[in-house]
């Protein structure tokens, strides 16, 4: 993959947060894929037709599986890296397989080449075939098939469906004069819940709000 003329290495940026925000650490791979497979499915009912017609009804259930599958490449021949291999592989491991104390799950993870986002996501699988012994059984080489699923935050989800209803989601445009607790009030009918609000929309302060800004207003736990 090349971006003005120079060669981009693939990176996966691991953070703390559903909304891929507190960054934890990133990992530049050794070896660009030469292929990866981006995998979407959708989600159907097929049980509403009356039995013995001809046909079927399906109905949409919603977004299924999100799956990013990827082969990482190490190496400590010297051609590529002396590192050993397996101190190798667990600089990645510790980014995005093992458990975070502070959230006390795996990281999530972004996963970028040049300008482009290739997916968002959390690990799933995890696969290593070892390769090349050396003559005391180290290995000089490694592959690890690895398989991503799809992540998306109530944010984001929530301003990409559009929804608006009042047992979901409300999306709402600040319009001059409005307040944050006014807003509340209007929609949830009490406006005690603007700073659950402003948490789930990342705002300093309640006040910062301007004519324009789309607001998320999440249902009521």
């Amino acid at each position: 993959m090349m971006e003005s003329g120079k060669l981009t290495k693939m990176k996966l940026v691991a953070y703390k947060k559903p909304d891929f925000s507190d960054k934890v650490g990133e990992y530049d791979v050794l070896v660009n894929p030469d292929k990866y497979s981006d995998k979407s499915e959708l989600n159907y009912s097929t049980n509403s037709s009356p039995q013995g017609t001809s046909a079927e009804t399906v109905k949409f259930r919603g977004a299924g599986s999100k799956l990013f599958t990827m082969d990482f490449f190490f190496d400590s021949t010297g051609v590529l890296s002396t590192q050993p291999v397996d101190d190798q592989i667990e600089e990645l491991k510790e980014l995005i397989y093992a458990y975070n104390g502070d959230i006390h799950e795996p990281n999530y993870v972004k996963i970028l080449w040049g300008t482009q986002s290739l997916f968002e996501g959390r690990l799933k699988e995890w696969d290593v075939l070892y390769s090349m012994m050396d003559l005391n059984g180290t290995p000089l080489r490694a592959e690890i098939k690895a398989v991503f699923i799809g992540s998306v935050s109530a944010k984001k989800k929530s301003l990409e469906e559009g929804r608006n209803s009042s047992d979901l989601t409300h999306i709402r445009m600040v319009k001059a004069g409005d307040t944050l607790p006014g807003m509340c009030f209007k929609i949830y009918g009490d406006s005690k819940y603007y700073l659950q609000v402003a948490e789930f929309n990342s705002l300093d302060q309640i006040r910062s709000i301007r004519p324009g800004d789309q607001l998320v207003f999440p249902p009521l736990v």
